[in-house]
């Protein structure tokens, strides 16, 4: 017989804890994360300077939390691509179309947090790891591919990095140039970049 399973429901802490970490994703979108302090942080989240502290040591630390949160949502992001086989180059438009939609909006973080080049040893723990993990799950596609023949050739490693750095960099490039991109556009060329990069095709 299965063993039962119980799910531990969020407590007060947990949801007082993810709601100052939402508190400080908004915060984050409207002020360079330097210029942001403790206090603003603990007054958004309807908290007092000590209650921040209380669930985490330094604004770097809450900020590693939000970043940490980004891996995730990076996951589900990219989870129908990652299941396929082959270029399917919709599957990977709508998964890169969601990480866009999701640079619009938290950008200015995101650009602080992964592009800049020394946001903190917390941050860039949680950086590292969410382009580890990035880097694996692509090169794991990538090898999956290569043995059915379906690749250019090349070290998967080295690919995997190539596509998850540029994702990040056009996103960057976007958020910081609101106006200057036309989202298809963008969409298609890195999704048509990204394949012909592995593949050596786009599908299109």
């Amino acid at each position: 017989m299965p063993a039962i399973r119980s799910r531990r429901a969020p407590t007060k802490g947990d949801q007082r804890e993810q709601t100052l970490v939402d508190a400080a994703r908004a915060v984050f979108r409207d002020k360079p994360i330097s210029q942001v302090t403790i206090d603003e942080l603990a007054t958004a989240a309807g908290i007092t300077r000590s209650g921040f502290y209380f669930y985490f040591e330094s604004k770097q630390a809450l900020l590693a939390a939000i970043v940490d949160q980004g891996i995730a949502e990076a996951d589900l992001e990219m989870a129908e691509w990652m299941a396929a086989d082959g270029l399917d180059r919709e599957a990977l438009r709508r998964s890169l179309a969601a990480g866009l939609a999701r640079w619009r909006v938290d950008g200015r973080w995101l650009r602080e947090a992964f592009i800049a080049p020394d946001p903190g040893p917390d941050v860039m723990q949680v950086r590292d790891r969410l382009l580890d993990r990035g880097c694996s799950l692509f090169s794991e596609r990538i090898r999956r591919d290569a043995r059915a023949g379906l690749t250019v050739g090349g070290p998967p490693d080295l690919l995997a990095r190539m596509a998850v750095n540029l994702r990040a960099t056009v996103f960057a490039d976007v958020y910081a140039d609101p106006d200057g991109y036309d989202d298809d556009e963008v969409l298609d060329t890195l999704t048509d970049a990204i394949l012909r990069l592995v593949y050596g095709a786009s599908a299109r």
